[in-house]
């Protein structure tokens, strides 16, 4: 064995170490550490990914390499490769399928439970009635005002319409993207063991929430975002300037976490490649925003989005004391579940609790900038060294999510599902049996 290949190795099981962690600290051992740990073992987990990855194929010279069909050997070989990989694809599907047919029996939708998909039918309803959408969603016993983006409601037209669980179609927008992965993954040039544990990680990954946090898939449908944002991380290596429009559009109107790290996309897009096809991205965006949100629905009423700020707002002064169904005097639910630093400044913070919130938003708000500061900063000092600029954004977008997340004032456990996954997008492109230059 080389040095090279030696530290590869070594690299490789810190970097898979870290990977498990993660996945560990929001499943099996979720909040297993305490209030105060568990977060820090949770971000540990995260960053320590970012870290061994950016050491792994940071600096790679170009993307795994794919098999050309010039040669009668390579046709036979991707043509098994994708027998194999889609056997394990439908295999993974199949079973994760069968799993979650009983999380959706046993946690059936209703408001009593979670006013998460009830909301998305008030939005897609109104929608296809030619109603108003963004108006006050009213429940039985309570009324919300609507803060969702269209891309979070506008993907369950298709569940209305066929009228299936829309929880199915979370899912079924997930498979839709780890297919895409899959087809690159088929010809690329390496190990055929490689490939086959990368096709089946994904189906690994979800039965591990739906072992252990089903109601993370019973409540939510956080598999939409994450798709999308699969389908940004594809996008940055594109050449296709639509696709690039289409992966920002998506997740914009969706779970838009990333408003830090867009910009920082776009300052170092501009210096790799010039003005004119920043511009022209910029346009694409500007008018999916405009096609999808503005002018069928902010147009008529501009208040929507600063209503929806607001509300939000109040939202999570709601998450900041016990729930109608603890204790009188517990700590809020939501702020114990071992996965955000709010719980530091709910227990030390100084205040009443809405006091307390404030200065978390402040922190948080802080913590993002520096994130997207400190990766504008090693952009800077490794671009002349050889840094592969799309890797370093991949991985400068799961960093960024975990910094989000880690100081979030609103800890709802299925969020921590989207800087997880990631990590998918990021396995993908990671030579694992051999480098890329072997």
């Amino acid at each position: 064995m080389t040095k090279e290949s030696f530290k590869h190795t070594i690299l490789l099981f810190f970097f898979a170490y870290f990977v498990y962690l993660e996945l560990m600290m929001q499943t099996e051992l979720i909040n297993a550490y305490g209030v105060y740990d568990s977060p820090k073992w949770w971000m540990l987990g995260g960053i320590g990914t970012c870290i061994t990855s950016f050491f792994l194929i940071g600096f790679q010279k170009g993307e795994i390499p794919l098999l050309g069909f010039t040669k009668n050997e390579n046709i036979v070989r991707v043509g098994i490769t994708s027998l194999i990989v889609f056997s394990l694809f439908a295999y993974g599907a199949y079973y994760n399928a069968y799993a979650l047919k009983e999380v959706f029996i046993s946690i059936p939708v209703g408001e009593e439970h979670s006013d998460i998909v009830p909301s998305l039918e008030l939005y897609v309803k109104r929608f296809l009635a030619g109603e108003t959408v963004y108006k006050p969603l009213e429940f039985s016993t309570w009324t919300v005002l609507p803060t969702y983006f269209p891309l979070m409601w506008l993907p369950y037209v298709f569940s209305e319409l066929l009228q299936i669980d829309y929880r199915w179609t979370a899912y079924v927008l997930f498979l839709g993207v780890i297919a895409l992965y899959n087809i690159r993954l088929i010809r690329q040039d390496l190990p055929l063991l490689e490939i086959m544990i990368k096709a089946i990680l994904p189906f690994i990954f979800i039965n591990s929430y739906i072992f252990y946090v089903k109601n993370v898939f019973g409540y939510a449908v956080e598999l939409t975002p994450i798709s999308f944002y699969l389908i940004l991380t594809l996008s940055l290596f594109h050449r296709s300037k639509a696709f690039m429009v289409l992966g920002i559009v998506l997740c914009l109107l969706s779970r838009y976490a990333f408003t830090f790290w867009l910009p920082l996309y776009m300052l170092i897009y501009w210096i790799e490649h010039g003005f004119k096809p920043v511009f022209t991205v910029s346009m694409g965006v500007l008018a999916g925003v405009l096609l999808l949100y503005v002018l069928p629905f902010l147009a008529k009423d501009f208040t929507i989005f600063t209503n929806g700020l607001k509300y939000y707002g109040k939202t999570a002064e709601t998450q900041w004391v016990a729930q109608s169904w603890q204790k009188e005097g517990e700590r809020p639910h939501h702020l114990t579940q071992g996965l955000s630093y709010a719980i530091y400044f709910y227990d030390f913070g100084e205040g009443t609790p809405q006091e307390r919130l404030a200065e978390n938003k402040k922190v948080h708000l802080i913590a993002c900038g520096l994130a997207a500061l400190f990766l504008l900063l090693g952009y800077l000092v490794f671009r002349k060294r050889g840094l592969n600029t799309k890797l370093y954004m991949l991985i400068g977008l799961k960093f960024y999510l975990v910094i989000f997340y880690g100081f979030f004032y609103v800890p709802f456990s299925y969020l921590y599902m989207l800087p997880f996954f990631l990590s998918l997008a990021i396995i993908y492109h990671i030579p694992m049996l051999r480098s890329v230059q072997e």
